[in-house]
């Protein structure tokens, strides 16, 4: 799992890779507390005045990315969020993620299963690594047991329901699950390391370029598909540690592709004369609750609050268009995400007036603040201080609920602070974000014994819903998803925001467009064009 920003004490990365976690900010938490010192000779930097732009994105002519000095580039270990941006050139997912979060065939091929408990994968035995070891089942199974074995690890917890993981012959293994999940490929997209190389600090990979001995670049691998036909042959490793360093490196062309969350804490000002490719992410930000609320506690209040929030407005200002607004905990990009009912609990100020008058809200004494039960609506509402755009959506928010008659005091909170106020119970709602996993499981965050239920949320029904839903077969998944959604719109147990969209961004005349992935912003490397002359 990620470390919690403000939730949980686990490494989060810049693209939230990895299987369900709990954050409130701090993106580049692990970096921050482990970073080596800065050198203490200058650092390089570049000067644009009175260059041409063309000439000075080019500055160096050399393709470079920004990576930790002294720190692992195993994907599975590392801290560095820069540099497992750079493993994503020597480690391949066993399957693809495209933007719509369904899975692609990559070194997995194929898969089946009649009930969902046991499937059968089919690898590519035509691949290569980079020491020119072939792949096979071994190796994939390898790299799950290696995922699913590290405790509290990035992608640890989407593999909590595999009871086994073996080959059966030369190109095929079998996974069995103690839950049925139709979905559970779409987990798989995991990187591949060759068979026990996992522990070390460069395992052996698949991708289309390998380190060289030095770990200062690295170089095409003959080897991968295409290989022949792709411009880009070397990518340069450079070592900035201060935030202002790589700022200004990637101004002045000596960084050329970086990297930016900007609901984070770490986001940095990216000047807006670089092209910006914003990556739909699975980090959904969302209003949870706490079931001991005096106001709360109630469901049918709860259910209001999705008619109070302008999710387009928040998207649109507070988090400067680095979100996609959603009414529901999956994707508004993937095929499961039932539009109609979406659309019904979006933001409307009649429907909210008619939900709050269902729950027995309203406003007796003409104060402006609704009562309930003669309890006035008076919350506490919590949020991590350590991002700017959180606080800043959060306050929002609270607006919004203000607009529609609740008294809303806001507890700004350090992340120590939140942390322990969180769980002390000492709110009535929170402002939170999860990573979640591609198959949208949401047990960890729901569940009654979730390690991400920090609202004390008790309903045996949910994990019906949910296991309903995720043993749904392929004919019944969308129908599985509107019947758990439906029952999320009245139960409230949280209330979605937006999910988060990350930045990717490069010079312009030095990459041609790029495609990149939640999982691999190198994503379709091989027809890349690059322009360093």
């Amino acid at each position: 799992m990620k470390k919690l920003a403000c939730l949980l004490l686990a490494a989060v990365l810049i693209l939230g890779l990895g299987g369900c976690s709990l954050l409130g900010g701090r993106t580049q938490q692990a970096e921050e507390d482990g970073q080596p010192s800065p050198s203490p000779s200058p650092t390089p930097a570049g000067s644009s005045v009175g260059q041409e732009l063309a000439e000075t994105y080019k500055a160096d002519r050399i393709f470079s990315l920004n990576a930790m000095e002294g720190q692992s580039f195993n994907p599975y270990a590392t801290s560095s969020a820069w540099n497992l941006v750079v493993s994503m050139l020597a480690y391949e997912p066993l399957v693809n993620t495209d933007n719509t979060f369904e899975a692609q065939p990559n070194l997995v091929t194929e898969w089946s299963t009649e009930d969902g408990y046991t499937w059968t994968f089919t690898v590519d035995t035509t691949r290569k690594f980079h020491d020119g070891g072939v792949m096979t089942p071994s190796d994939a199974v390898y790299s799950i047991d290696l995922a699913r074995n590290q405790y509290n690890g990035r992608y640890s917890k989407r593999f909590v329901h595999v009871q086994s993981v073996y080959g059966i012959d030369e190109s095929h293994f079998i996974v069995t699950l103690d839950q049925s999940n139709w979905r559970f490929y779409e987990l798989l997209n995991i990187p591949c390391v060759e068979l026990n190389t996992g522990y070390n600090s460069i395992p052996v990979g698949t991708g289309p370029y390998k380190f060289n001995s030095s770990l200062t670049a690295l170089t095409l691998d003959p080897n991968y598909p295409g290989a022949k036909d792709m411009d880009l042959k070397t990518i340069r490793l450079k070592h900035y540690t201060n935030p202002e360093d790589i700022l200004q490196a990637f101004e002045d062309s000596l960084l050329d592709l970086v990297v930016n969350n900007p609901s984070d804490m770490s986001s940095l000002g990216y000047s807006s004369s670089n092209i910006i490719k914003y990556v739909e992410t699975s980090n959904l930000h969302f209003i949870g609750y706490n079931m001991q609320s005096r106001i709360f506690a109630q469901p049918a209040v709860r259910a209001a609050v999705t008619y109070a929030i302008d999710r387009d407005t928040i998207v649109a200002s507070s988090m400067q268009g680095a979100g996609t607004a959603a009414t529901l905990p999956i994707h508004p990009n993937s095929s499961l995400y039932p539009r109609s009912l979406a659309r019904s609990l979006a933001y409307s100020k009649d429907f909210l007036t008619t939900a709050l008058g269902t729950a027995g809200a309203s406003d007796t004494d003409f104060d402006g603040v609704i009562e309930l039960g003669g309890i006035r609506a008076e919350v506490t509402f919590l949020v991590c201080s350590d991002s700017v755009t959180k606080v800043s959506v959060a306050r929002q928010i609270g607006n919004q609920l203000r607009d529609a008659g609740f008294l809303v005091n806001m507890k700004e909170l350090n992340y120590s602070e939140y942390l322990a106020a969180l769980r002390a119970g000492e709110y009535d709602l929170y402002y939170g974000e999860v990573k979640l996993c591609n198959d949208w499981d949401l047990t960890e965050l729901l569940g009654m014994n979730g390690s991400l239920n920090y609202g004390g949320y008790r309903d045996q029904n949910m994990g019906g819903y949910i296991a309903s839903y995720l043993g749904s077969g392929p004919d019944q998944a969308a129908l599985g998803a509107e019947t758990l959604c439906q029952y999320l719109a009245q139960a409230a147990p949280i209330t979605a925001v937006c999910f988060e969209r990350t930045q990717v961004l490069y010079h312009r005349g030095v990459l041609s467009t790029i495609n990149p992935t939640q999982e691999n912003i190198f994503n379709d490397i091989r027809s890349w064009t690059v322009d360093l002359d």
